[in-house]
């Protein structure tokens, strides 16, 4: 029987957000966003952000589990995201997806400069905050309705 963990956890390498249009995203995050892809194509985006990786999967294309090497059956992405009914749902109703994600900059001008910036580019912003340890966000929607942030140092104890 394990006593712990077998190590420390260092940081967050990835995470996702579903796109119910992947070429609108990708579009979006390059060049609105200004991330620059590590690959892209009809069914993920990747987006190296320092230490971290955001994906983004289209809506509907992770149902199965995937092997990148046919040779190596043993290698195996597991199937993800929601289940074909909820993307039903979510594609008929026109339904906005609401996950939520945080981008880091600096400094709080380096935050409000982007809240111009999304502003001139016609980009809902839908919320800010300044916070208790002197961090400024600013909340915006992308094209399928998921809640961007951008926040300077300060949101947290440890930034």
């Amino acid at each position: 029987m394990a006593s712990g963990p077998p190590s420390k956890i260092s940081h967050m390498l990835e995470t996702c957000i579903y796109c119910k249009d992947i070429k609108d995203s990708c579009d979006f995050y390059t060049h609105t966003l200004g991330l620059t892809p590590l690959l892209s194509n009809e069914r993920m985006a990747c987006y190296p952000l320092g230490n971290t990786t955001l994906l983004l999967f289209a809506l509907g294309e992770t149902y199965d589990d995937v092997a990148p090497d046919p040779s190596k059956p043993y290698n195996i992405v597991p199937k993800h995201g929601p289940s074909s009914d909820i993307v039903d749902s979510l594609v008929q109703d026109r339904k906005q997806l609401r996950q939520h994600y945080c981008l880091a900059v600096e400094t709080r001008e380096d935050a409000e400069r982007w809240e111009e910036y999304l502003r001139e580019n016609k980009v809902k912003i839908t919320g800010r905050n300044e916070w208790e340890k002197g961090g400024y966000s600013v909340y915006f929607d992308d094209p399928d309705g998921n809640v961007g942030e951008i926040a300077s140092r300060g949101i947290w104890p440890h930034y």
